[in-house]
């Protein structure tokens, strides 16, 4: 009896070395940076010829307080982009919901829980508002990057290294696991296989004390939803009161505070 179950346990190792060497990912694939920008540029090159589109991202965002404590925040935000001047974004809240609109010209954040909004002129480009959104505003959005028409032209200064990792089964289907480096971030990204679209995306700040990481979730996508222009023009509800915000950034791109 000794003699056989010593004969079973070979086997054994065999078949757990089998089932290990198949879930993982395959070194040869691994090492095609060409494939992951390939596949990376596809999906920005989808971005741009869109006219309308809407999405959610859910995020959980990592930080790092002065005691080394890591805590993970987590909320969502809904997009919606109508050819290349118009989006708004819907902040829901724990007891509310936020808007920030962009409008011919104009930028608008009304605060629905208590009544409020402010304005600004803002001719900048999209990358531009963005940046007026988080210097601003405070309003990190993390992932919307990657539905800025000109994320193309700034690749080149936000990858140094890119590994084409392998395909992965997700919840929502097969997708491209692509993996992307530079001094500041790495960034890793699934894009499902089918439709071209991001599925995940994970962040780690390399110049942030504790190394945090932002997780986000893209759902919800409508590459064909029903939008107008009057769906992204903000019209003040009875009682709203108008508050003011020091001068934007937008300022030295030739924007100015209303």
């Amino acid at each position: 009896m000794k003699l056989g179950a010593l004969r079973v346990l070979p086997l054994l190792f065999i078949l757990v070395a089998i089932v290990w060497l198949e879930l993982r990912p395959h070194p040869a694939v691994a090492q095609k940076e060409d494939k992951a920008r390939q596949i990376l540029n596809k999906t920005i090159e989808k971005f741009s010829e869109i006219k309308a589109m809407s999405f959610t991202v859910y995020a959980s965002e990592e930080r790092i307080f002065k005691d080394r404590v890591p805590l993970n925040f987590v909320f969502e935000y809904t997009v919606n982009i109508l050819g290349h001047g118009d989006l708004k974004i819907d902040l829901p809240r724990p007891n509310g919901m936020s808007e920030i609109y962009l409008d011919d010209g104009i930028i608008t954040y009304f605060d629905k829980t208590r009544n409020i909004y402010t304005q600004g002129d803002f001719t900048g480009t999209s990358s531009e508002f963005i940046e007026v959104l988080r210097s601003d505003f405070q309003l990190t959005l993390p992932g919307i990057d990657l539905a800025n028409p000109e994320l193309g032209q700034m690749l080149d200064d936000l990858i140094t290294k890119s590994v084409y990792v392998g395909r992965e089964v997700l919840p929502e289907g097969v997708a491209h696991h692509l993996a992307f480096f530079n001094d500041q971030v790495d960034w890793q990204l699934w894009v499902y296989e089918d439709s071209g679209l991001p599925g995940y995306l994970i962040i780690t700040y390399k110049d942030l004390v504790g190394l945090p990481q932002t997780h986000l979730s893209y759902r919800g996508w409508n590459l064909e939803p029903q939008l107008n222009s009057e769906d992204f023009r903000f019209n003040p509800p009875e009682g709203a009161e108008r508050f003011s915000l020091p001068a934007l950034s937008a300022v030295e791109n030739g924007g100015s505070s209303r």
